[in-house]
């Protein structure tokens, strides 16, 4: 199905307050997202990972069941959707029928990184890199494949973590070029590096910043820099780690569940 509110992202995207997405991983997440008020939701790679194979984020999770659950999430809310594609599946032909298959799930923008498909655990911390042409060949395909321009596609590059802050801006440059509608350079806090990027890339492209640490910008100083999307996407799945991790403890301890265990009339509520 396509989602409701896909054509109207991009709209929301020029207004000066900052879209705030958590990071979800299934249909349940998502609806309790959009019942607290958020306007958007990340599907996560790697909540996804973590919650359906119990695995890291080393590009084990296929196109088709990030399909599956992003369908079964777009029948659930309204809300826009950036779902994230790893590599896209594969090189630039398998990433047009990624972009194909989670534009007709329901997707309102699909998140592309310049990592090699797949990484062993030793190579997590690395982040190895595809050819900058290879990755300008990968958004080209994905513009060219998506029926409607409302579909946002989103570039993502690592370089930071393997060639240096200098050469991924150049890459964010040509990802921009290409003609992506959103781009991130994951790894940068430093707060006169962000300055940099928004000097440079803020006229052509949306601007997103990835939020894993505590100790990062504040949303209210990168929505002042010019970022348009800040996503945090192991919020969620952390604190839902700790709530299981708790609950199971004390089932095993014959202790019981906690006292503010949610109740079986609290899921019907969200139905």
């Amino acid at each position: 199905m396509v989602n409701a509110d896909m054509d109207r992202l991009a709209q929301r995207l020029h207004a000066k307050q900052i879209l705030v997405a958590p990071g979800i991983y299934d249909a349940l997440t998502a609806v309790v997202a959009e019942r607290s008020g958020f306007e958007m939701v990340f599907l996560s790679g790697s909540a996804v990972a973590a919650s359906q194979l119990g695995r890291p984020d080393v590009g084990l999770t296929t196109m088709s069941e990030m399909t599956q659950i992003l369908d079964r999430i777009a029948d659930r809310v309204s809300i826009p959707i950036i779902v994230d594609a790893d590599s896209g599946f594969g090189n630039a032909t398998q990433v047009a029928r990624t972009v194909r298959s989670f534009e007709r799930a329901g997707a309102a923008a699909i998140q592309i990184e310049d990592q090699i498909n797949t990484k062993s655990m030793s190579e997590i911390g690395k982040r190895p890199l595809i050819s900058k042409q290879a990755m300008v060949g990968k958004i080209e395909a994905a513009l060219d494949a998506r029926k409607k321009s409302s579909l946002l596609i989103s570039a993502r590059t690592d370089a930071v973590f393997s060639e240096g802050t200098s050469l991924a801006l150049e890459r964010a440059h040509a990802y921009a070029d290409a003609g992506a509608d959103i781009v991130f350079i994951e790894g940068l806090t430093d707060v006169d590096d962000l300055e940099m990027v928004v000097s440079q890339l803020s006229a052509k492209v949306f601007l997103l910043f990835n939020h894993l640490n505590e100790d990062g910008p504040s949303l209210a100083r990168l929505e002042s820099l010019g970022f348009k999307i800040v996503l945090f996407p192991a919020t969620v799945l952390h604190a839902s780690v700790n709530a299981v991790w708790q609950a199971m403890q004390g089932l095993a301890d014959k202790e019981g569940p906690e006292p503010n265990i949610v109740t079986a009339s609290d899921f019907v509520a969200l139905s």
